[in-house]
């Protein structure tokens, strides 16, 4: 948790600056052609994954406590033919169909509207010179991140918090350092995809060899026995077989595909144009960024708790409880902060995406309340509930028609409403099916606390904003550098006073009050006197 604190605000300012220089260098179009590049390895890489990392973390400690480390080096060996296997399948497929691919960013391009004919024609240019770097950027991209993702899996499985972070930290830094190094050299687009490419060799490289190591320092004791069955967990499920690690992996391939669709992934595809996709990207990435940077204190940590949980370290209904104050305490005077703040924000690093402040409205509600919702999922799944986990993805087929009806009629706004929409109706379903099944209940008294705390932090942002005079953004580089500035002393102002109005109300609850003193987080004291 210490390492993900410390870490994220380095990442985030890294990934705003490099943002920042390719969305006002390059043509809006030219980013909506990026994303449409990322689009299609993330989807071809959703096939290819098969739900297989995302089970990593829920088998590979079990899997060394009850058979040792030799046990878990022969699985991985498994693991690495069958994704090599499931990518030269995908691959070959993908490969068969590149004209396609081709013939729609092309078809994308010519849809623009007029206000971009010069950038339409310089579209097409780069369409014909670049097509065959595109086809093996998105193959290039699937092959290595499907690796980097089994690689870090299984480094997350064993709590290596700090391999963890300074891997996802290079590259976090890596590729947007790169991309707008190249950027501002002159190299445009293709410039992105040499540091799209590059980053991933590096990371995989980096995440293979931690792996190895960890294997090596971690030797199993010869004289080693089982750990005895707990009553949470019933003797026929100590092994390992393998149908037990296919079913699992099949469900969670029904849930990556069930988030993929409703995804920006998906939603890119079913734009009108690459202005759209752009607006739209830009807008989801911005919410998504807040969420990563206020997640980070669970990032890795949840679906090895609930493990162990399951074995007899501790009480199941306590664990969600906590987990749940802990996320009620950073999402919700998050989500307030981005939605007082988000246009601002977009005026002062981007103003020509001022469109996407519509799509970041919609958006922040709904999915920071699924982050809050996403616990029940990942019990259901550790606890190997596959049936429950069933009917609220089964509404995914609801969502997927009312996707592709409203993209096309409604543009960005409908496409968010549908997505959002239909993110939190699942995540509402899920949490009420986990916690009928073992009786799991949220502090209430303590989220109410923090929706007051929160209210009287929306007050006291509106009042500052008005105070200091942030209304239109100048465009020039002066005036947005200014804004910057007072934006961010505004947001100071915010999270204190929220700080200071939750301890007045009662502030953290005292077992929560003891695990962050006991935590490593940088400034525990600090905060615990604030909260």
């Amino acid at each position: 948790m210490a390492w993900n604190t410390l870490l994220a605000p380095l990442k985030t300012v890294t990934e705003l600056g490099a943002t920042i220089v390719l969305l006002n260098i390059l043509p809006l179009p030219h980013i909506g052609l990026l994303r449409l590049v990322s689009s299609a390895a993330a989807s071809l890489g959703i096939w290819v994954d098969a739900g297989i990392d995302r089970s990593l973390p829920r088998f590979i400690p079990e899997l060394e406590q009850h058979q040792g480390r030799a046990a878990v080096g022969r699985f991985m060996v498994a693991i690495l033919a069958i994704k090599t296997l499931l990518l030269l399948l995908f691959g070959l497929v993908f490969w068969r169909f590149s004209p396609h691919f081709v013939a729609y960013l092309s078809r994308q391009v010519q849809n623009l509207p007029e206000r971009f004919e010069t950038a339409q024609s310089a579209l097409q240019n780069i369409l014909t010179d670049l097509a065959p770097w595109l086809i093996a950027t998105v193959l290039v991209l699937v092959i290595l991140g499907n690796f980097y993702d089994g690689l870090m899996a299984y480094l997350i499985g064993y709590f290596r918090q700090r391999a963890w972070n300074l891997i996802g930290l290079i590259g976090s830094l890596m590729q947007p350092v790169l991309a707008a190094l190249l950027v501002l050299l002159g190299k445009g687009v293709g410039g992105v995809l040499v540091a799209m490419v590059v980053t991933p060799v590096v990371s995989v490289a980096l995440a293979g060899w931690q792996v190895v190591t960890n294997q090596h320092r971690q030797t199993a004791p010869p004289t080693s026995r089982p750990s005895p069955p707990s009553p949470e967990c019933p003797p026929a499920s100590r092994s390992l077989p393998w149908w037990r690690f296919f079913v699992y992996t099949a469900m969670s391939n029904v849930l990556n595909l069930s988030d993929y669709v409703m995804s920006w992934y998906f939603a890119a595809f079913l734009l009108h144009d690459l202005a759209q996709v752009a607006l739209y990207t830009t807008g989801t990435a911005m919410v998504r960024q807040a969420l990563a940077l206020l997640y980070t204190p669970l990032v890795g940590i949840q679906v090895p708790l609930f493990t162990r949980v399951r074995g007899g370290d501790g009480r199941l209904p306590d664990a969600y409880a906590a987990v749940g104050r802990i996320l009620a305490a950073i999402l919700i005077p998050g989500g307030a902060g981005l939605l007082l703040l988000s246009h601002d924000l977009i005026l002062v690093q981007y103003p020509q995406y001022g469109g996407a402040t519509l799509v970041i409205f919609v958006l922040t509600p709904c999915l920071f309340l699924e982050s809050f919702l996403s616990s029940a999922q990942i019990i259901l799944q550790v606890y190997e509930r596959y049936w429950l986990l069933l009917l609220p993805r089964a509404l995914t087929l609801l969502v997927v028609p009312l996707l592709v009806w409203v993209a096309p009629h409604y543009g960005l706004v409908g496409v968010a409403l549908a997505i959002g929409g239909g993110r939190v109706i699942i995540g509402l379903v899920t949490a009420l099916v986990a916690q009928g099944a073992f009786s799991l209940r949220y502090s209430w008294g303590f989220f109410g606390r923090v929706a007051l705390a929160a209210l009287g932090m929306t007050g006291v942002v509106l009042a500052v904003k008005h105070l200091a005079g942030i209304g239109d953004i100048g465009p020039t580089l002066g005036a947005r550098l200014v804004a910057a500035g007072v934006l961010l002393v505004i947001a100071a102002v915010g999270a204190l006073s929220f700080g200071l109005l939750l301890r007045l109300l009662g502030g953290l609850e005292p077992e929560d009050r003891q695990r962050l003193l006991e935590s490593r987080l940088p400034f525990r004291r600090w905060l615990v006197r604030i909260v």
